[in-house]
């Protein structure tokens, strides 16, 4: 089994056709083909179902494509091993990170990690949760940024702080002078809300249920800077992290904590058992220089 093989089968499942898997690879279409009728051949299964369009994996090649995500992220990590052997003087770090904390959290980390290391090359990916781990379960990053405790299993979680979600609004707002909100203000209150794809809005429902509130939502964005601006220009309420407050867009906004607190910890992930490499280490050590600013009150937007 070649390990080519593998990597044109990766290719043909990520992008469902086998012309634009076969110019991702940089390899004629035909070339890719043979090499997967080879794999198909040798393994005694068919890999990818042809009869559709796009083409998918088969039970088979679903199961492959699994294992070879794996190994092929086991070699990448023996590449990074090796790279090591000179320090941090080379090499490649990638970084799955959930949305909501690369506003105030990710600044800091990036720049201080490349400032500190500037011949390690950074990737920082900005994704949702269930998509960052399952990219670290892939081996496709080195760590996660992420919610603890993980939903998928196989994966190591390490806390870093615990954050309280507020009520954010704009000063002449009728919450804006109130320490608590009540359900019945909240009630009354019209939200600009992240989509329930996120985790942080599905945290914030399941708070609603639990405590008998039907939310007023009138928008939905997707980034926390479109709804801190919509907060300050609409006169609109949020709920979102009160770490965003200390973003400059959030300057003069009020924070307004919830009757019953809503809390959620972040933390680094790793693939259980997987090789921590060096940049990795040195970019949670940046991580954790960060959440003790944040346990002693100095955090910024940085």
């Amino acid at each position: 089994m070649e390990l080519r093989a593998l990597r044109y089968l990766l290719a043909v499942a990520e992008a469902g056709n086998f012309t634009r898997a076969a110019e991702r690879c940089f390899v004629s279409q035909p070339a890719l083909s043979q090499q997967i009728r080879k794999l198909e051949e040798e393994l005694g299964e068919v890999l990818v179902d042809r009869s559709l369009t796009p083409v998918r994996l088969t039970a088979a090649g679903e199961v492959v494509v699994a294992h070879a995500r794996r190994v092929l992220a086991e070699l990448a990590a023996m590449r990074v091993a090796l790279d090591e052997l000179q320090g941090l003087q080379r090499g490649h770090l990638v970084i799955g990170a959930v949305q909501t904390v690369r506003t105030y959290l990710m600044p800091y980390a990036v720049t201080t990690f490349a400032r500190t290391y500037p011949e390690v090359r950074l990737q920082v990916l900005e994704l949702p949760a269930d998509d960052v781990e399952a990219g670290v379960l892939e081996g496709c990053f080195h760590l996660g940024l992420s919610f603890v405790p993980t939903v998928q299993e196989g994966l190591d979680a390490d806390p870093l702080f615990t954050e309280e979600l507020v009520v954010i609004v704009p000063p002449d707002h009728p919450l804006a002078g109130q320490h608590v909100a009540s359900l019945e203000a909240l009630a009354r209150t019209p939200l600009a809300l992240l989509p329930a794809t996120y985790c942080t809005r599905r945290l914030w429902d399941r708070w609603a249920q639990d405590v008998g509130l039907q939310p007023e939502i009138s928008l939905e964005m997707n980034t926390i800077e479109g709804l801190l601006y919509a907060v300050r220009t609409l006169g609109m309420a949020t709920v979102l992290p009160a770490l965003t407050l200390h973003l400059e867009i959030a300057h003069n906004l009020r924070a307004v904590r919830l009757p019953k607190p809503l809390c959620r910890t972040v933390g680094v992930i790793y693939r259980r058992g997987a090789y921590r490499c060096l940049a990795a280490r040195a970019f949670e050590d940046v991580l954790r220089a960060w959440s003790r600013k944040v346990r002693n009150g100095q955090a910024t937007a940085a």
